[in-house]
């Protein structure tokens, strides 16, 4: 599924926030490369006095200065907000209710915390900065630990089961022995590894699909918004002839044949980041994971690529649109077969009319 299913966050940072003392390389499993420890200073100040404490920091070396006020929160209000992602941004900052706010500077390694706390001290001083209330801006130092975010980001994945036959591992994890069909993949390179519901249903749909194929040999299937492949590889594992994957990103597109190739499928796997046309050539299983509002947008084309009596599983689908998607594809001559839901998506399955 293409797209993000979740509220962005409101945040406002200065420059950017360098989260972590290691670095992630592009394989996930290549050694994180450690750097040094950064010190951390965090000042509250009067507004007015915000930019000249930033040049301070910035003089100083900052990598990056935060800024944080009372609404700078989820939209769900748990918790600060720490993301210096700007494509997380949702709109305009929320405006600084007060007339404080709190400033946060990581300055550059070998620098003691108390020696530039006490620098940002004498700053103030010497400059006036104080807060309205007459007293001196509190200032702290410390010293971030070393984290190895390599090894917690994955220790996050661990194989799970999806649907009555798969398991999917991460490369890392030795798949266990459990007599259910292994797909192997690098979470986070591409969307979809089996966690969220639209992908896990999906996977369940495709298998009563294939519980009622004769011969799975001659099965030819289509995902379109393949992501990382995974239920094009999921069809291949059940016995399927042949899978294409469609997928506008083309590093998604590459990453999903890395891993039919990692799974045993790359020679009947191929995949392109054009976009559909309709004109792909005629599928009996189609996938279409994608946005609802996609899905809508793309459907005489994603009609046109399924066979007749071919089966056709939509998913990202927010439930408030399923009628509208059911609607779209049944004007297209397609049936529903079975759906399937959570408590925010849906997952439905058509067939197509026709001999």
């Amino acid at each position: 599924m293409r797209g993000l299913d979740y509220d962005k966050l409101r945040i406002e940072t200065v420059f950017e926030f360098p989260v972590a003392e290691w670095s992630m390389s592009g394989d996930v499993n290549e050694p994180a490369r450690k750097y040094p420890v950064w010190t951390e200073i965090t000042v509250t100040v009067p507004v007015g006095a915000r930019d000249a404490v930033i040049g301070w920091f910035m003089d100083r070396g900052s990598a990056g200065v935060q800024e944080d006020y009372p609404g700078l929160f989820p939209l769900d209000g748990n918790g600060p907000v720490t993301s210096g992602d700007p494509r997380e941004w949702h709109g305009e900052a929320t405006p600084n209710p007060g007339d404080t706010v709190v400033l946060k500077g990581w300055l550059p390694p070998r620098i003691a915390a108390t020696r530039e706390a006490a620098a940002l001290r004498s700053f103030l001083e010497s400059t006036g900065i104080a807060l309205p209330d007459g007293r001196a801006c509190p200032v702290d130092g410390a010293d971030i630990e070393s984290v190895d975010w390599n090894a917690i980001w994955k220790s996050q994945f661990k194989p799970i089961q999806i649907g009555r036959r798969f398991t999917i591992c991460p490369t890392w994890e030795e798949p266990p022995r459990d007599g259910r069909i292994v797909i192997m993949l690098d979470p986070g390179m591409a969307f979809g590894t089996g966690t969220h519901f639209t992908t896990a249903s999906c996977i369940e749909a495709a298998e009563d699909f294939f519980d009622r194929v004769e011969t799975p040999s001659t099965v030819s299937v289509l995902d379109v918004g393949t992501g990382s492949g995974i239920l094009a590889i999921a069809a291949l594992k059940m016995g399927a002839g042949s899978a294409f994957g469609i997928d506008v990103d083309p590093d998604a597109a590459r990453e999903s044949q890395k891993n039919a190739a990692a799974n045993g499928a790359g020679e009947r796997y191929g995949a392109t980041d054009r976009p559909i046309t309709g004109k792909e050539g005629q599928f009996n299983l189609v996938f279409a994971n994608i946005l609802a509002q996609t899905l809508m947008v793309l459907a005489p084309m994603i009609a046109a690529t399924v066979a007749p009596k071919g089966s056709l599983i939509t998913s990202g689908i927010l439930v408030e649109y399923e009628g509208d998607v059911v609607k779209s594809f049944k004007s297209l001559g397609f049936d529903v077969i079975s759906a399937r839901h959570d408590d925010s998506w849906a997952t439905v399955t058509f067939e197509k009319s026709g001999c």
